[in-house]
């Protein structure tokens, strides 16, 4: 009698709590996925920075004053490249997330 008892209320605690446990996991893993692309974007800009700053530390006459103004052209390039491929994998992680929440939305609705 007392087993059964338990394991209608186990069956019934896990009915109710269930969604919100797999929403709380995909919330934990979309939070996870951003904050690794946003330390990844972080270090790759600071990179960029300190090799900058190292190159205009190397600015000694006329030449290498052009040769750095150059680098920077490079530079601010390899910057718009690198800022057009993280907004891609923010578009990529929020479509990965909205494409969890529909599929536990339909898994609700159809409970």
């Amino acid at each position: 009698m007392y087993t059964d008892m338990f394991k209608t209320f186990n069956d019934q605690t896990e009915k109710t709590f269930g969604p919100m446990l797999k929403y709380n996991q995909l919330v934990a893993k979309n939070f996870t996925d951003l904050t690794n692309l946003q330390l990844e974007a972080a270090r790759q800009y600071a990179d960029i920075g300190l090799a900058q700053l190292q190159a205009s530390s190397q600015v000694k006459d006329v030449q290498s004053l052009v040769s750095s103004g150059s680098k920077q052209l490079e530079t601010m390039t390899k910057i718009s490249q690198q800022m057009i491929e993280d907004g891609k994998k923010l578009a990529e992680l929020a479509q990965e997330f909205k494409v969890g929440l529909e599929a536990l939305a339909a898994d609700a609705q159809k409970k």
